[in-house]
C-alpha cells in the first residue's frame, strides 16, 4: 500500500498532498506539518480534548463536530503557524470500510471502474454506496492468475462533510482526507516476507497483513485487548491466506502503556514488534505526517 494507495485518484484521494495535515480523534486533535521537500518536520502539536469527541459513525447519523473541535483545532493551528488554505485531514478508521474484490474483466475506464466498484460492494457495505466516497488502488494480477485484486476505501458522504464543514469553519479546504491506517501506511515500506503491521488508536485496532509486498487482509476492532485483536488476524493469515510464518510485527500506538500489551503478544505469538520509522517521531503523530507524505529519514 504504502505511498501507492494514492497512485489511483478517485474522490477520496488527490494526487498532491497538502503540507499540512489535522488528525481528530474522541480523545485528540492533532497537527503536523513539513516543508515542501516534505523532509523536514516544520512544527508539530497536539491537544487532548476534555470530553470524549463523539464522532461520525458508519451506521449512525453525522455527530456534530465542528462547534465541539473547531476552538481546539484553531488554537492549535495558530500554535503551529499555520498558512494556508489547504490542509490533509485524518479521520477515525470506523468512520470508513476497507474491501477487497477480485475483478475478472475489469474496465481500464476509471469511472467504469468506480460503477463496478459500487455494484460489487453494495450489498455488503452498512451504508448508501451510491453516495459515498470511494478510493481504490489496483494492487495487480490475483495470486490464481485470474483477474486483478484491488483495495477500497469507502466513507459515507455524511461524514465527510462533516470534517469539510469543521475547516469550512476555518476558510480552510481539506484537500485530502483519509482513515488513519491508510494514512501512517504511507511511512511504511513492507519487507519482502509475510508481515502484520498493528495500529492502536484510541477507539479501535486495526490489522493489516501484508504478503510480498501487498496488502491481504484488514481488520477492525474496538474494546479488544491487543492480545484479543492480532490473534484472529495470525489465524486468518494461517487458515485463509495460506501463510506459513510471519516474519515481522510492526506497531504503531498512541497509548503509553502500549508496551505490556506489545510484550503480551510477542510472548503468546512468538512475533517480534518493530517501530516504523521515523523513530525519532511519536507516534501519536505519525498518521497525519503519512497524509502529507514525510519522507522516512526526515527529521526535525
Amino acid at each position: 500500500m504504502s505511498k501507492g494507495l494514492l497512485e489511483t485518484i478517485t474522490e477520496f484521494f488527490e494526487p498532491q498532498a497538502p503540507s499540512w495535515a489535522c488528525e481528530v480523534t474522541s480523545r485528540h486533535v492533532i497537527i503536523a506539518g513539513v516543508n515542501a521537500r516534505r523532509n523536514r518536520i516544520t512544527d508539530k502539536s497536539t491537544a487532548t480534548l476534555n470530553q470524549p469527541l463523539a464522532l461520525p459513525s458508519q451506521g449512525g447519523k453525522g455527530a456534530e463536530i465542528a462547534d465541539t473541535a473547531g476552538q481546539v483545532v484553531r488554537k492549535l493551528l495558530s500554535e503551529v503557524g499555520f498558512k494556508g488554505s489547504e490542509i490533509a485531514v485524518v479521520v477515525p478508521d470506523e468512520t470508513a470500510r476497507i474491501a477487497f474484490l477480485t475483478a475478472e474483466n475489469l474496465s481500464k475506464n476509471p469511472e467504469e471502474q468506480r460503477t463496478f466498484i459500487r455494484w460489487k460492494l453494495k450489498k455488503s457495505i452498512p451504508f448508501d454506496v451510491d453516495s459515498a466516497q470511494v478510493a481504490y488502488r489496483i494492487q495487480g494480477t490475483h495470486p490464481g492468475g485470474t483477474g486483478v485484486d484491488i483495495v477500497v476505501a469507502l466513507s459515507p458522504r455524511s461524514i465527510v462533510q462533516e470534517y469539510e464543514k469543521l475547516f469550512d469553519a476555518l476558510d480552510i479546504h481539506v484537500g485530502i482526507l483519509l482513515p488513519s491506517t491508510l494514512a501512517t501506511l504511507n511511512l511504511f515500506s513492507p519487507p519482502v516476507g509475510d508481515t502484520l503491521f498493528v495500529k492502536v488508536a484510541p477507539d479501535c485496532v486495526t490489522t493489516t497483513v501484508f504478503q510480498s509486498g501487498r496488502v491481504q487482509f484488514y481488520r477492525r476492532v474496538s474494546d479488544l485487548s491487543l492480545y484479543d485483536a492480532v490473534y484472529p488476524t495470525v489465524l486468518y493469515y494461517q487458515d485463509k491466506l495460506g501463510g506459513k510464518a510471519l516474519e515481522r510485527m510492526y506497531v504503531c500506538g498512541y497509548d503509553s502503556d502500549l508496551a505490556s500489551s506489545v510484550d503480551e503478544v510477542q510472548d503468546k505469538l512468538g512475533l517480534l514488534a518493530y517501530r516504523i520509522g521515523p523513530k525519532s517521531v511519536e507516534d501519536i503523530y505519525k498518521p497525519a505526517l503519512g497524509a502529507i507524505h514525510l519522507k522516512a529519514d526526515a527529521t526535525m
